[in-house]
């Protein structure tokens, strides 16, 4: 396919492709983003995880390689989180500017803007949906109350409608990678390796496409937040010294009455209440207790978050092969 050169930039362009399993035709969608990302830059590359695709869409992948440049896949080799596979692909990518894109819907304009925003001097783009992400009155509740807790106490402001869609500088996407965690979610990690984030905010292409739009579930919303903060486990300290301070106040009450009454019904109904709230809030800072020290087993462990079993490649992998991104002594 002929393309003029002179609109063509020389920055190298790397495009992260996170596919649903639940789409139709991946590898149409692709096919259409390659070139349209072709068309603006003379060297590219879009790097697709398999985080547990089917064998029929993989089947489709391997006749894209032999048909389109610049294409990788990357083989994981169990299943894994959303954010696992994003952060496979970030490492292996090697462009000036990277984009994550959900091709599900995210069409190929949304990717050519966001890559325009980092030519124009934005370290990090974040999409944000301009309608609704959906989900039920529980789940929208559950996204509002997680959100207001990362802006109240872990100054993380998170957009509720945000998206997968992220570009990033170069540098940006070296800090990301720095960041030797086990646990790694990029919505929380672009806010906290201090550059300054952009919002880019588009109309989803695909309203039905919902599996991985960033819904936080209670488990992800736990480990998010235990991963980047010992708040809760300062604000259960503070319970349990409140709470402490007033079981010893109770004892004096009682010292005092018995002291100073002459009739005293002991009275199970007030034991009762007291030791089921003592016992609650006891349970509640062994719940807490135990996930850090979950948190510390195994980030103590040192184990990878992925492992890449394979890396399938196109015949054609840059496009103009005098340009070399390392320098060999």
């Amino acid at each position: 396919m002929p393309h003029d050169d002179s609109e063509r930039t020389d920055a190298f362009a790397s495009v992260i492709a996170i596919i649903d399993e639940g789409m139709l035709d991946p590898a149409a969608r692709l096919r259409e983003l390659g070139r349209a990302v072709m068309t603006r830059y003379r060297n590219y590359e879009i790097v697709v995880v398999d985080n547990g695709l089917s064998v029929d869409t993989m089947i489709a992948l391997r006749d894209l390689l032999a048909e389109e440049p610049c294409f990788r896949v990357l083989r994981l080799a169990r299943r894994s989180s959303i954010d696992t596979a994003v952060f496979a692909g970030l490492e292996a990518a090697i462009g000036d500017f990277v984009v994550i894109s959900a091709i599900a819907y995210d069409r190929q304009e949304h990717v050519l803007d966001v890559l325009d925003l980092l030519r124009d001097g934005h370290d990090v783009v974040q999409g944000e949906s301009r309608g609704p992400l959906g989900g039920g009155p529980f789940a929208r509740a559950g996204r509002r109350t997680f959100y207001w807790y990362n802006r109240r106490f872990l100054d993380v402001d998170i957009p509720a409608r945000s998206t997968y869609l992220t570009g990033l500088t170069r540098s940006a996407a070296n800090s990301l990678g720095a960041a030797r965690r086990t646990h790694r979610y990029l919505r929380h990690l672009i806010r906290y390796i201090g550059y300054r984030v952009t919002s880019y905010r588009y109309d989803l292409d695909n309203p039905q496409a919902r599996r991985i739009k960033p819904r936080p579930r209670l488990t992800d919303a736990i480990e998010m937040v235990s991963s980047y903060s010992t708040h809760p486990l300062r604000v259960v300290t503070l319970v349990g010294v409140v709470a402490g301070l007033l079981n010893l106040l109770y004892a004096l009450y009682v010292i005092v009455v018995t002291l100073v009454s002459t009739h005293v019904t002991q009275g199970w109904p007030t034991t009762s209440l007291q030791l089921s709230a003592m016992f609650f809030i006891i349970c509640t800072v062994l719940a807490v207790q135990a996930e850090y020290i979950g948190r510390i087993l195994s980030e103590s462990r040192r184990e990878p978050g992925y492992v890449i079993t394979e890396e399938l490649e196109s015949e054609t992998l840059i496009t103009e092969r005098e340009r070399l991104n390392v320098a060999a002594a």
